[in-house]
């Protein structure tokens, strides 16, 4: 086996992808020192989220896309993990065609087969399924919100009355998916999501392409596991230092700057990995891009007398309700970005309203009675919730940036951009991240052994 002891590894950032990164290498036998402004191995999961009333938490998303199972794999390696930190999540669509029941599509079989299956004739199907392909190969800057998919819709003058088929209903989606509002997003981006290849498209077989995270397993036994293995292993932590810029030559970061006075001197075998939120990365590297503005997500989390046995999502075309999530004993309700909070009500009167639409949908898509399941307070026809107002835990990206990242290359030899803001082939989220991972891994494998 190689050596990696020839240079050091400096890890900025102590988030998810750089403990998990700092984790790897230095198991692999690097000498590694791990950065951050805050404490390494601090979920940011649940940054800016409330907890819920009787010590029950709340964090969103908890579902998300991930059709390889790299966060899966990733924790697999730690046996010490429980294996319900990541489970498969089961997602429906809420949408409806004609006076026919609702069509409901299991996402966690895959949306691109829903779609193509729903079609009536092998002509339609192979109409679909072409168009549905060729997406993925799109402008980016070809927003969803212009005619995507119209194969697969009614006219608009019946997108709207009670019982139509929802055409906006994959814009939605992609809203959920990427933290962005929908008319932002582009057809190739969702296409990523909806037709991942053409061998993904015409398989017979697939395997659940939604999965879910347990933030508490991952805030309370997960991330305490990583750090143990780290510092078995030899890592180096340095808490709350905030780095403020990096010398270099024009082909090696030289010295890194950091608030506190701290400098730190780089050797030409040392190796340095930014993983950093965009925006704090562009502060320090100027030339890397121009830094996205991270999106605003406004949630109502509704506590419940009775716990679901598995996580689910309900995603909705609604003037008020994107998405809503029903994980442990709560009701998530992902508002439309586009929705605000009325400045002539209470937020008690907003909590009813948005309480009403939930149970009606729930009702109408999942057959599902939450007032069955819930337990209102005195004299209110609502449970008790909580109004969380926070920046979405991924950076929002335009198609324009979206479509710029696979150009996006570090300035220096030596130094390495890690997070999920960089995979190309992947929407923002947990896949992206322990993709962009891996991918670093091996880039810092072969510099150590050249």
């Amino acid at each position: 086996m190689a050596s990696f002891t020839s240079g050091r590894l400096h890890v900025i950032g102590g988030g998810l992808a750089g403990a998990a990164l700092a984790t790897l290498m230095a198991e692999d036998g690097v000498d590694v020192t791990l950065y951050d402004e805050a404490e390494p191995f601090e979920s940011r999961w649940t940054r800016g989220m409330q907890t819920a009333p009787k010590s029950h938490k709340t964090a969103e998303p908890e579902i998300f896309y991930d059709p390889e199972g790299l966060v899966a794999d990733y924790f697999a390696r730690f046996p010490e993990i429980p294996t319900k930190l990541i489970r498969s999540a089961h997602c429906v669509m809420g949408l409806k065609r004609g006076r026919r029941k609702p069509a409901v599509i299991q996402l966690d079989q895959g949306i691109a087969h829903a779609l193509v299956a729903r079609r009536l004739g092998f002509v339609l199907r192979a109409i679909t399924a072409i168009n549905l392909w060729h997406q993925r190969f799109s402008s980016e800057e070809t927003r969803v919100g212009n005619s995507s998919f119209p194969s697969d819709f009614d006219p608009d003058d019946q997108a709207n009355k009670p019982g139509t088929y929802h055409r906006d209903a994959l814009a939605v989606l992609a809203e959920v998916l990427f933290s962005m509002p929908a008319h932002r997003c582009s057809s190739a981006l969702l296409a990523r999501v909806l037709a991942p290849n053409l061998r993904s498209l015409l398989s017979k077989s697939h395997e659940p392409v939604f999965s879910a995270i347990d933030p508490i397993i991952l805030n309370d036994i997960a991330l305490p596991t990583l750090r143990e293995r780290f510092i078995t292993s030899g890592g180096n932590i340095n808490a709350y230092t905030k780095l403020g810029d990096i010398d270099s030559t024009s082909e090696y970061a030289t010295d890194l700057l950091f608030d506190d006075d701290t400098q730190i001197v780089l050797k030409p075998n040392d190796a340095v990995v930014l993983a950093l939120h965009p925006r704090p990365l562009c502060d320090t590297v100027p030339d890397i891009g121009i830094p996205p503005a991270p999106a605003r997500r406004q949630t109502m989390a509704f506590e419940l007398r009775q716990s679901f046995a598995e996580p689910r999502c309900l995603l909705i075309s609604d003037d008020i309700v994107r998405a809503i999530y029903c994980s442990r004993r709560h009701i998530q309700v992902s508002l439309n970005s586009s929705f605000h909070l009325p400045s002539d009500g209470t937020i008690d009167q907003f909590a009813e309203r948005i309480w009403k639409r939930c149970v009606w949908l729930c009702s109408q898509y999942l057959n599902m009675d939450l007032q069955a399941r819930s337990q209102n307070g005195q004299d209110v026809d609502y449970p008790n919730f909580r109004f969380i107002d926070t920046e979405a835990p991924f950076p929002e990206f335009n198609p324009g940036f979206a479509a710029f990242r696979h150009r996006l290359r570090p300035p220096w030899k030596n130094l390495f951009l890690c997070g999920d803001s960089f995979p190309a082939d992947y929407p923002p989220g947990p896949a992206a991240l322990f993709a962009s991972v891996k991918q670093v891994r091996q880039q810092l494998q072969g510099f150590f052994t050249q």
